[in-house]
């Protein structure tokens, strides 16, 4: 495997957006490439269309792309994550069925 990942750097750990196919303790070497503001949007927008294109996701509506966005508070967040981590993160449950598929 040799190509381009995105991550995000959080408490010291970088984090892959997508599932590495990797074996346990496998080395890599990584090159590191900070995102400029444009190209984080163009990835998300990617990343968006891709999400619907596989049903996974809805297109915004009209009103939801013109109302500016606003930062959740932590405790917005906290009561969020509660919410939506009962099945576990989706990376996980992905890797999980990935095992199950190969068994």
């Amino acid at each position: 495997m040799n190509h381009p990942i995105i991550a995000v750097y959080e408490k010291g750990v970088l984090k892959p957006l997508i599932p590495l196919e990797l074996p346990e303790h496998t080395q890599v070497q990584i090159y590191i490439k900070q995102m400029s503001a444009s190209e984080h949007s163009e990835n998300r927008r990617r990343v968006k269309a891709a999400l619907i294109a596989a049903g996974l996701s809805l297109p915004l509506s009209q009103q939801e792309i013109s109302a500016p966005c606003s930062e959740l508070s932590p405790e917005r967040r906290e009561e969020l994550a509660r919410l939506f981590a009962e099945g576990g993160p989706l990376s996980e449950l992905i890797i999980a069925e990935r095992d199950e598929s190969h068994a």
